[in-house]
C-alpha cells in the first residue's frame, strides 16, 4: 500500500506579495486621508478662533464712548494656544458717524519659514452711540 505525499497548505511567495501591495495600497491611502483631514481640522480652527479675536475686537471698540480714529495699527496677543497678530485698518465712511473697521488675523507659527499664516479678514462697522 502505498501513502499519497500531502500537499502543503500554505500561500505561495507570489499571493503573500499581491496581499502585501494590496495592504500598502491601503495604508498609503488612509495615510493621504487622515493628513487631508488634519489639515482641514488646524484650518477651521484658525479660522474660528480668527473669528472670535476679531469679533472680541470689535465689540470693545462698540463698547467705548467715542469712535475710534481713522488710522491703522498693529497688535500681539496669545489667545488659546497660539500667538496671534492683528492689523486693524479704520477709515471713515460716507456717513460721519460711522467708521469701517477692517481687521486682518494672522497665527504666527515660528517652526515655518513665513511665521504670520493669514487665518481671516474681518470687516465689521462702528457707530456713534
Amino acid at each position: 500500500m502505498r501513502r499519497h505525499a500531502s500537499k502543503a497548505a500554505g500561500f505561495t511567495l507570489i499571493e503573500v506579495m499581491i496581499a502585501l501591495m494590496i495592504f500598502a495600497l491601503l495604508a498609503a491611502t488612509l495615510q493621504q486621508v487622515a493628513t487631508g483631514y488634519m489639515g482641514n481640522y488646524r484650518r477651521i480652527e484658525g479660522q474660528t478662533m480668527a473669528t472670535w479675536i476679531a469679533r472680541n475686537r470689535l465689540t470693545e471698540m462698540r463698547l467705548q464712548d467715542e469712535l475710534p480714529g481713522t488710522g491703522e495699527s498693529d497688535e500681539e496677543l496669545s489667545y488659546g494656544p497660539y500667538d496671534w497678530e492683528i492689523e486693524t485698518d479704520i477709515s471713515n465712511t460716507e456717513d460721519p458717524a460711522i467708521r469701517r473697521v477692517e481687521m486682518t488675523v494672522y497665527r504666527i507659527n515660528e517652526r515655518v519659514a513665513d511665521r504670520r499664516q493669514q487665518q481671516l479678514v474681518f470687516t465689521g462697522f462702528l457707530g456713534q452711540n
